[in-house]
């Protein structure tokens, strides 16, 4: 059996598109928990079109944390969101987003201080906030668990014979 799919006119594919929020605003729309795999896509093409003779700001579109939290910090706190916010945040965001934790505590403390909706700014600003301390949970029980296999493997005779 034969299927026919009926095809989208240019117009209908175009306010499909157009529909979609840009990726550079992001940062203001989505809690940390939803930026599954293709919004993380859609952030990391985005950063692609960002272009700069600046060397801070290179270094940081490039994926260099320290340089994006700097590009961040440098800007004064807005009364009204702008492009301009928009990319420094964005910067952010995309550092956070490759795991970067101390961009993710960056990224909540400024989106508490931004002129968007008290509810959203709460919400948004609380999940990067929650992400950091069950990524620093993770991070501990992974220690001790291997701590626990190193104490285990003395107990069991399986540490080096070497003095």
């Amino acid at each position: 059996m034969m299927r026919t799919t009926k095809q989208k006119k240019l117009s209908e594919t175009a306010a499909a598109l157009s529909a979609r929020p840009a990726p550079h605003k992001f940062w203001r729309m989505f809690p940390a928990e939803t930026f599954d795999e293709v919004r993380r896509l859609e952030v990391a093409r985005h950063m692609g079109i960002f272009a700069t003779t600046d060397k801070l700001w290179r270094d940081a579109i490039a994926g260099d944390a320290a340089c994006a939290a700097a590009v961040a910090l440098q800007m004064k706190v807005p009364t009204k969101i702008s492009y301009s916010v928009d990319v420094r945040m964005t910067v952010l965001l995309h550092a956070a987003l490759r795991g970067n934790d101390g961009c993710a505590l960056i990224l909540s403390h400024l989106l508490s201080r931004m002129p968007i909706d008290a509810e959203l700014r709460d919400r948004l600003a609380t999940s990067w906030l929650t992400r950091n301390l069950h990524r620093a949970s993770d991070v501990a029980e992974k220690q001790r668990r291997l701590a626990r296999c190193s104490i285990n493997a003395g107990h069991t005779g399986e540490q080096e014979h070497g003095s």
